[in-house]
């Protein structure tokens, strides 16, 4: 299975969650109980405010809410609302931990090929059919049939027993110590309902079906669908957890940021959801008596991209005085003050302790100086997402930053669609430098790494190549030592940071922006761009 990563458009919102997750490999059985933010103000409401009803908003239409097709950003907001998957991550904490969800409890063999799930008894899907392990199996093989970008979460799989409709015994080709982040992944493999995948199969495993209907067991299904207009989610009735206090989801397609804002301060909208805006936009909602920001961290890396294959940085020399040139210290406190700190790990923050796989370079800008004078060609190519005003300010930072030494900076703003057509063309059209921002597939540095460094990652846009990294990052899968997963994880980010190929700038925190009479707000970090929408309620609102 190849790891073609090029459709997970990063669709931007500004609900971010916290959590660090991870399972154990013994059966492990924990309460699912969550906590939120913004619970201990008291504030007089109007009546208004106990609507049922929650407006939402996203930049620009997702890719089909389909979780074996989706892999954006901003749909997760649809997705995770609809569909739910074996296990989850624990949510509003700083524990690396995984929790139970259609799964009640889990063990996974001492050769790690064989994972034993308990599955939860009484829960149905949105049509009505009753979950047992049948759906498991047809669900994981309906994955690997759409076979799209999360597919690659499967990869391992040999075959799901079934026999026993309340456990779901899951047996790997080879053992994979990111397993049990992959199944809890905001992208993860999800339980779909058979009865529906059988009537709706059509010609492409019901890939046109899904794009406007659902077949999950979350607390909300997809009651309509205007593409490029709007999305409806209504509360489902049979659900069997806690039932939501908003009913009725309205999210509209609202491509412009400011009227984005406007239509919040105005409470056209509920809570925002678009993190493009820049920090003065966020500072705005600060100094607003009538709404909350909650800056809470995320897996977010904002990172340089170095094109090893053409042009200047083809040089290993000037890709290492390159990490060195640039004051990320400045960059990051401009661009996102008070909302990010500056990156110390070739990874994202948490994933791997701290002071393994480190990435701090002394800034000393007069080693590129000097090489820089020895160049005929001092021009260089510096891209960014045209429709991200922090990676152009950050862009913008980074040439005057660079002219210093010498360098010709010509920026070039470049659409969200060209950039992630790069990975697997090596073209020497291609910049000498990108800058953008983004996040893993999971709480695990295997969702970073193979995803934004390895040789086939459909997030290594500049196709930089590091075989010893790589196979590192293969051994560290496989292994069923904790310890030698560790090591070898932390040995791969080493090999990738020494590589000059990518350079972390700044870990982003993000920004829940939401009325001051707005409880119940609960994120993680693992999952971006959202915040659980079946947990919101006005203050002084009864839950169900």
């Amino acid at each position: 299975m190849i790891y073609n990563l090029k459709t997970r458009f990063r669709l931007r919102i500004f609900l971010i969650g916290l959590i660090l997750p991870i399972g154990g490999g013994l059966f492990a059985s924990y309460a699912s109980a969550s906590t939120s933010i913004g619970t201990s103000d008291k504030t007089v409401i109007s009546n208004t405010n106990l609507s049922h009803t929650l407006n939402l908003a996203f930049t620009a239409d997702t890719q089909p809410p389909d979780p074996d097709v989706f892999y954006a950003g901003q749909g997760l907001a649809i997705t995770t609302s609809v569909y739910q998957g074996l296990v989850q991550y624990a949510p509003n904490t700083t524990r690396h931990l995984i929790i139970p969800d259609l799964a009640t409890a889990w063990k996974v063999s001492p050769n790690g090929l064989t994972y034993t799930f308990n599955l939860r008894r009484g829960v149905h899907f949105h049509d009505g059919t009753l979950m047992t392990s049948v759906a498991v199996a047809a669900s994981f093989k309906r994955r690997l049939d759409v076979n799209q970008a999360p597919a690659y979460q499967l990869a391992d799989l040999a075959s799901v027993n079934d026999s026993n409709p309340n456990v779901a015994v899951v047996h790997l080709k080879k053992p994979n110590s990111a397993f049990l982040d992959y199944l809890a992944s905001a992208y993860g493999p999800k339980i779909l309902s058979p009865t529906a995948l059988k009537k709706y199969a059509g010609n492409n495993y019901d890939q046109t079906w899904l794009r406007t209907h659902d077949a999950g067991t979350g607390p909300y299904y997809i009651a309509s669908v205007t593409p490029g207009q709007q999305y409806i989610l209504k509360s489902f009735g049979n659900y069997w957890g806690v039932k939501p206090y908003y009913t009725t989801v309205n999210i509209s397609i609202i491509p412009d940021t400011t009227t984005q804002q406007l239509e919040l301060e105005q409470g056209q909208l509920t809570m925002g959801i678009n993190e493009l805006l820049p920090s003065t936009a966020i500072n705005s909602f600060e100094t607003n008596s009538s709404f909350k920001v909650y800056n809470v961290p995320t897996l977010d890396v904002s990172m340089i991209w170095v094109n090893p294959n053409y042009g200047v940085f083809a040089s290993q020399a000037l890709r290492t005085a390159l990490t060195e040139a640039m004051n990320r210290d400045k960059i990051v406190s401009t661009v996102f003050p008070g909302r990010a700190k500056v990156a110390t790990q070739i990874y994202p923050p948490g994933i791997e302790p701290v002071g393994t796989a480190t990435f701090a370079p002394k800034y000393d800008p007069s080693v590129l100086t000097k090489l820089v004078k020895k160049l005929t060609n001092k021009t260089v190519t510096l891209a960014y997402q045209a429709d991200d005003p922090n990676s152009e300010q950050m862009a913008n930072l980074l040439q005057a930053q660079l002219a210093s030494t010498g360098l010709n900076v010509q920026i070039q703003a470049v659409p969200q669609a060209t950039i992630y057509s790069w990975p697997g063309n090596h073209s020497s059209s291609l910049p000498n430098l990108l800058i953008e921002t983004n996040w893993p597939d999971a709480y695990n540095p295997d969702t970073w790494a193979r995803i934004v460094m390895s040789a086939s990652g459909g997030l290594n846009y500049l196709n930089c190549s590091v075989p010893k990294g790589d196979a590192l990052l293969n051994a560290g899968r496989e292994a069923t030592s904790q310890t030698k997963v560790n090591q070898d994880y932390q040995k791969a980010g080493d090999a990738y940071a020494a590589s000059g190929c990518w350079i972390p700038l700044g870990y982003i925190k993000g920004s829940i922006i939401a009325p001051n009479w707005m409880r119940g707000i609960t994120y993680v970090d693992a999952i971006p761009r959202t915040v659980t929408l079946a947990n919101l309620y006005p203050e002084g609102a009864k839950k169900s």
